[in-house]
């Protein structure tokens, strides 16, 4: 894969952990490896010749799609996901002039958004999961360096009404597994484009930046 170099901003989310990326990778490629093979035989003739392990494009996005999609939350009763669906769409109508990230500030999202946060940092397996998506989609871009290397930055501000509406949904509940698995698919979704768009920030708005970039090179000042 050829090397990127994004531009440098803040990332919204860093990725810290550096273990966890080894473990879905490593279940990954034992997955891929065993992929189209039979078990061993005791006595083969001696005409048999093994057959060459073959991966189709189909299974291998399979694999990738898996890798990135974290395990589902507890299903909410259908009379609870209508409530939140309801709430997010009022609220988005009180604030027509507020984008998705100008949402999250507001008091009747805030409040529900922070104690989600809180209980997403006491679970560590939750946050590894978001950083080992970060480090697998940074790999699957070509990017170059190891785990923990890129941030994930959010630009709220080009969601469209109906990802807005799902991510207002998410928090609402303020339950970290499902800010987990939104955040898990929205980088899923990205990474087609960050791959074979050509782009350096998905049409869902996320980028992935370095977490300790280059300092700048100092300007000579101008001949006298």
């Amino acid at each position: 894969m050829f090397s990127k170099t994004p531009a440098q901003t803040s990332p919204a989310w860093n990725a810290d952990a550096k273990s966890a990326l080894q473990v879905v990778s490593l279940c990954a490629a034992l997955a891929l490896s065993s992929c189209g093979k039979d078990e061993p035989k005791r006595s083969p003739t001696p005409e048999s010749k093994p057959s060459a392990a073959k991966v189709s494009d189909t299974e291998l996005d399979a694999h990738i799609a898996d890798a990135l999609t974290p395990p589902p939350p507890e299903p909410i009763e259908d009379n609870a996901r209508d409530a939140f669906a309801e709430e997010a769409e009022r609220i988005m109508d009180m604030y027509p002039e507020k984008n998705a990230q100008d949402l999250l500030g507001v008091p009747e999202v805030n409040a529900k958004l922070v104690s989600a946060l809180k209980k997403l940092g006491a679970d560590k397996a939750l946050q590894d999961y978001i950083n080992s998506s970060v480090d697998i989609a940074a790999q699957i871009t070509g990017l170059e360096g190891g785990p923990g290397t890129y941030g994930l930055n959010l630009d709220l501000k080009v969601y469209d009404a109906k990802r807005t509406s799902r991510m207002l949904q998410n928090v609402l509940t303020e339950d970290p597994r499902r800010l987990v698995d939104f955040l898990a698919q929205e980088i899923g979704e990205a990474t087609a484009d960050l791959s074979y768009g050509g782009v350096s920030k998905s049409p869902n708005g996320i980028s992935l930046v370095p977490k300790n970039p280059p300092p700048a090179a100092a300007s000579k000042p101008p001949e006298p």
